[in-house]
């Protein structure tokens, strides 16, 4: 039988440096590898730092100048809805004034009508009328009963209840 040849020690010493130096040249290039992501992952975050820092800044721009367009508009609306108060208040004043030259006038009439009307029934005998109407009676109590009906029925009829 063919024996194994034992290595010597240098012979050893040198496989496992060997070894040892493709697993540092695989670990080397690992690490290399990984330094080139992060490199990659830094660039590519700064981008997006700088892409989301440029569109904050543009996002800001754009909602300032909404802003100032919405108290422009808001202050055109209040200049606006000072415009119709004011009308609102002088057609008020106005309407008011009419009103009250109406009510002066309808006053002045009601009080005349209300002094003539005193007048006229202080003038009126009732007693005179009461036996007007009791001779009225006496000389044609057909009609005089037609006319109580009648009466009657028109008081009937308009303060029955309705549904």
């Amino acid at each position: 039988m063919a024996e194994k040849k034992q290595p010597t020690v240098d012979e050893a010493i040198e496989a496992v440096a060997e070894e040892a130096e493709a697993d540092l040249s695989g670990v080397k290039d690992a690490l290399a590898k990984a330094q080139k992501a992060m490199d990659a992952a830094r660039s590519t975050m700064q981008e997006a730092y700088g892409k989301a820092r440029e569109a904050g800044h543009e996002a800001s721009e754009r909602t300032r100048v909404y802003m100032e367009d919405a108290k422009k508009y808001l202050g055109e609306a209040k200049e606006k809805m000072s415009v119709m108060a004011t009308k609102g208040r002088e057609q008020a004043e106005v309407m008011y004034g009419k009103s009250k030259d109406q009510y002066d006038v309808l006053s002045v009439k009601a009080k005349e009508l209300y002094g003539k009307t005193k007048d006229r029934m202080a003038e009126v005998d009732f007693k005179e009328k009461g036996d007007q109407v009791l001779e009225y009676i006496r000389q044609n109590p057909g009609k005089s009963v037609l006319i109580a009906l009648a009466a009657g029925f028109l008081v009937g009829f308009v303060t029955r209840p309705r549904e």
